[in-house]
């Protein structure tokens, strides 16, 4: 199939974007509706249903790096719905679209060929798939990265006015949408300064101009989240094996990024083609590496705006073949990725099993349970709560024993809970207590660390270990999920 998609391709010379964009969309809506949330789509899932003068409030307080998304998330909610289908549906035209822009952008920077491969290839490349289904930010940051490189090309060719403002309104659109994306100004910097170098002075400075009024808009955000830095205190400390293992973490499988990054290296030569992609995929990961050794902030998942610049460099090598090897490297490259590509499409493919969590506590319920929640989990302390308000049917759902005020339920993010004093009447001599726990290690003591002693004085938890005992505890994907009955 992939031969004669190839070959049908080149030899009817129809757009170069059709045939990347077909694949894409395709296997973005293949099982689009079946995986659980995981707890950043939920995060969408429950600040795109917030009165937008809430989230706005809520925004100032946590997650403004988000707020442009959830905001144009809120308005698509309104219209299409929440269900899974209807939030990932949008990451999935994202993703088609860079697709094919990907093969657009190839084509004029090397020849129709080299963006046919390179339009399929990211297509098949795992990852794609996994952010197409994903109703989260980076498609569009993906995208934003693409239009942006397609617009430094046109400037470093012919700068115009036009091509200018485009560029300014691109950059600012990724910056605004996630921060680290501006990155992609570092990147072009360095073709930049390649033509001031080759006395090009005019289109520098132009660009230059160009770039640092994109940026200016995104700047007041960068201040906003060095004032919500809790966000991203989770992340663990970054090594050089950090960022060797990066190809790997942006393809989703070791083999794919290996195969990829090889070809990629081939790519490499003095023509401003290949320092703009090479540069694209190479520098923002510097850049950000030397950061982190201030400020922690090196996450796979801030880079993936690099992706399109791997695979782009591995077609451009892979497309200097005759069309069996073409075909015989992209079928590779779909062997490699398969078992993965079955597992994103499982229903705990995002893997956190949240519809099986919630499936369980649905067939165990009886009336009159409760649940507590760890209300300062490590990493994702929204996702317990989220998990039940929407994967619990409302006649199944256990009584939040501790909430005062429901999560997002004004303008906060989290719940809040009872004050110490009033423990023991909001939990209300409740039979039994469900207790949901982020990650599947916690099944010896799913109470361990339920209060978290730099925000809370650990009442909580010595109430429940009293007052109750471990009936019995279930190991989910990411999750343990244990039920305690009250001692006799």
């Amino acid at each position: 199939m992939v031969y004669w998609l190839v070959l049908a391709t080149s030899r009817l010379r129809v757009p170069v974007w059709s045939a990347p964009a077909l694949v894409m969309f395709a296997l973005g809506l293949w099982r689009l509706g079946r995986p659980g949330m995981w707890a950043d789509e939920l995060a969408t899932w429950g600040a795109a249903r917030m009165p937008v003068g809430n989230m706005l409030r809520m925004l100032g307080e946590v997650d403004a790096v988000d707020g442009l998304y959830y905001l144009v998330m809120n308005l698509w909610v309104h219209v299409a719905g929440s269900s899974e289908w209807a939030l990932r549906f949008p990451s999935v035209l994202a993703m088609t679209a860079a697709a094919g822009l990907l093969a657009v952008l190839g084509r004029r920077l090397v020849s129709y060929r080299a963006g046919l491969v390179a339009g399929v290839a990211f297509a098949l490349v795992p990852a794609a798939s996994r952010y197409a289904q994903e109703a989260r930010v980076y498609p569009f940051v993906m995208l934003g990265a693409i239009v942006a490189t397609l617009l430094m090309d046109r400037i470093l060719r012919r700068p115009s006015r036009r091509l200018l403002v485009g560029y300014a309104v691109t950059v600012a659109l990724m910056g605004l949408l996630h921060i680290l994306a501006i990155l992609i100004v570092a990147a072009h910097g360095v073709v930049a300064l390649l033509s001031l170098w080759r006395s090009r002075r005019p289109v520098f400075w132009r660009w230059f101009l160009a770039a640092s009024l994109g940026v200016l808009p995104v700047l007041p955000l960068v201040w906003l989240s060095t004032e919500q830095t809790r966000q991203v205190s989770w992340i663990p400390e970054s090594s050089v094996r950090t960022v060797i293992a990066l190809p790997e973490k942006l393809t989703s499988v070791a083999a794919v990024g290996g195969f990829l990054l090889a070809l990629a290296v081939l790519a490499y030569s003095r023509r401003r083609s290949s320092i703009l992609v090479l540069s694209w995929f190479v520098v923002p990961p510097v850049v950000l590496f030397a950061a982190a050794q201030v400020h922690e902030l090196f996450w796979y998942r801030y880079l993936l705006f690099t992706l399109p610049a791997l695979v782009l460099a591995a077609g451009i090598t892979l497309a200097r073949a005759r069309l069996v090897p073409v075909v015989a490297g992209l079928v590779a490259l779909a062997a490699l990725g398969a078992n993965i590509n079955l597992f994103y499409r499982w229903p705990d493919g995002h893997e956190h099993d949240t519809r099986g969590v919630g499936a369980l506590i649905a067939a165990e319920f009886r009336p009159g349970d409760a649940v507590a929640y760890a209300l300062h989990e490590p990493v994702v302390p929204w996702e317990a709560r989220d998990v039940v308000a929407r994967y619990v049917p409302a006649d199944k759902r256990p009584r939040d024993a501790f909430a005062l005020v429901g999560q997002r339920a004004g303008d906060n993010f989290l719940a809040k809970e009872c004050p110490d004093d009033q423990l023991v009447r909001c939990l209300a001599d409740a039979p039994r207590v469900w207790v949901i726990r982020f990650e599947d290690k916690k099944l010896a003591d799913p109470l361990k660390d339920l209060t978290d002693p730099k925000w809370e004085s650990g009442a909580k938890e010595r109430l429940l270990r009293d007052d109750y005992r471990l009936e019995h505890a279930w190991a989910k994907r990411a999750f343990t999920v244990a039920l305690y009955v009250r001692s006799s």
